[in-house]
């Protein structure tokens, strides 16, 4: 499998390549959401959306193959029982571009996990952990300072989103297989 920080400058390649404008992270984050919410992109459904987040009129095959094939992986991440889900960053030295990758990826989640249209109530952990995505969603570089405690703080971060989103996925994942009417 490819490393997350050489996936993030492939699926970078492949927007610019486009002519896309969206940040790898944020298309990530997208795909997540969408995987969270208890849906499974298909290829239809999802074209217009995934121009949009990209701002392109169309998606060039190659990128969507990419896309498709992000899904498959993070879905078999997001779906195993050893956590290995990571996210999808990008790996630059300076801590406010990785820090802004961070809210683009949350801000790709909501998006996504809007769109996926969960459909049941969460439990209050999960409601809570989406709220506080959508707060980190808000970062900005004049909110970030350089520093040892800022690194470790988004280490913190990053974990928690992480964490927040195997939960919000396993919680949706659970309630959709206990939906399933039973058969005698």
């Amino acid at each position: 499998m490819t490393s997350e920080a050489s996936r993030f400058e492939l699926l970078a390649n492949a927007i610019l390549s486009a002519g896309g404008q969206a940040d790898p992270s944020e298309l990530h984050g997208f795909i997540c959401g969408i995987l969270a919410a208890g849906e499974r992109p298909d290829k239809q459904r999802w074209q217009n959306e995934l121009a949009g987040l990209l701002d392109v009129e169309a998606v060039p095959a190659d990128l969507n193959r990419d896309f498709f094939q992000l899904t498959e992986e993070s879905h078999k991440q997001l779906d195993g029982s050893n956590f290995d889900f990571q996210l999808v960053l990008c790996d630059d030295e300076d801590v406010v571009s990785r820090a802004l990758a961070l809210g683009h990826w949350c801000d790709g989640f909501l998006h996504g996990f809007g769109v996926g249209g969960a459909r049941e109530k969460l439990m209050p952990t999960s409601d809570e952990a989406l709220k506080d995505i959508s707060a980190i969603a808000q970062l900005d570089a004049e909110h970030v300072e350089e520093g040892e405690e800022t690194e470790l703080q988004l280490v913190e971060l990053q974990e928690y989103v992480r964490v927040a989103v195997l939960n919000i996925f396993t919680e949706v994942k659970g309630k959709d297989s206990n939906s399933e009417p039973t058969i005698h």
